[in-house]
C-alpha cells in the first residue's frame, strides 16, 4: 500500500479501477442453473484416485512422499 500512495494520483486510480475488476471476479458467486445440479452429482458420486497411481503420477514429476 505504501507503494501505490506514492504513485501519481492518476495511476493510483487506474490501479484501483484494475483491483476493483478483478475484485468483483471473486464475488460474482452466480451459476448458471446447470451448474449446481451437476456440483450436487458429482459430490454424491465421488470417484477416489487409486493411492498406487497417484504415487505413480507425481513420483514421474520427481515429487515423492515425505516421512
Amino acid at each position: 500500500m505504501k507503494a501505490v500512495r506514492e504513485l501519481p494520483d492518476d495511476t493510483q486510480e487506474v490501479l484501483v479501477d484494475e483491483f476493483a475488476g478483478r475484485l468483483s471476479d471473486f464475488t460474482d458467486t452466480t451459476l448458471p442453473d446447470e451448474q449446481p445440479a451437476e456440483i450436487d452429482r458429482r459430490l454424491a458420486n465421488p470417484r477416489y484416485a487409486d493411492p498406487d497411481k497417484e504415487r505413480e503420477f507425481f513420483a514421474r514429476f520427481g515429487i515423492v512422499e515425505s516421512g
